[in-house]
């Protein structure tokens, strides 16, 4: 029996894309850090917190989110030994989102730049998003989400992919 290249190239394709969805989803498994961003705190603005958390948590009483905001230059110079503005906890509420708004009665100052570190058990939070009202040029609403960039890379990846199978099934026909 002979199989062709095309078929060769349409299996190694169907294989390579098996791979990267698998690899995907080791990638994205067990994380506790769901977001870690500068935001920029506008009393006019605060900041916003949502967490969407998933239908079935196995102990709901103890599922929490926690939120810490730290000294966004003391950040940049050593995590290790940045100040601690505020700490915070979101309680999970099953199948729920919670929106948390952040104000200066929380100790956070007008036109200051902090760094927002949000840890959850991925197997609780669904998604997480935070939005400080930045938004492109104050046009569109600001925010971002939990893991900033890692659908892009898995895009990239999967194109480059696709490409060099193309070009091989073409050399063997």
């Amino acid at each position: 029996m002979t199989i062709s290249d095309f078929t060769k190239a349409v299996l190694g394709l169907a294989l390579l894309t098996t791979l990267l969805v698998g690899f995907a989803a080791i990638g994205t498994a067990a994380t506790t850090e769901q977001y870690n961003d500068t935001v920029t705190f506008e009393n006019d603005s605060n900041v916003t917190v949502d967490v969407t958390w998933n239908d079935s948590i196995s102990d709901v009483e103890n599922a929490s989110a926690s939120v810490t905001f730290y000294n966004a230059s003391e950040w940049n110079d050593d995590p290790a030994n940045a100040t601690v503005v505020l700490e915070d906890s979101i309680a999970a509420e099953e199948g729920n989102t919670t929106s948390t708004e952040y104000t200066d009665a929380d100790g956070l100052e007008d036109g200051t730049d902090y760094r927002l570190v949000i840890e959850a058990d991925d197997t609780e939070a669904e998604d997480i998003s935070v939005d400080d009202g930045s938004g492109w040029y104050g046009l569109i609403p600001g925010g971002s989400d939990g893991s900033p960039g890692f659908g892009a890379g898995i895009a990239v990846v999967a194109i480059a992919l696709i490409a060099v199978v193309a070009v091989v099934a073409r050399r063997g026909s």
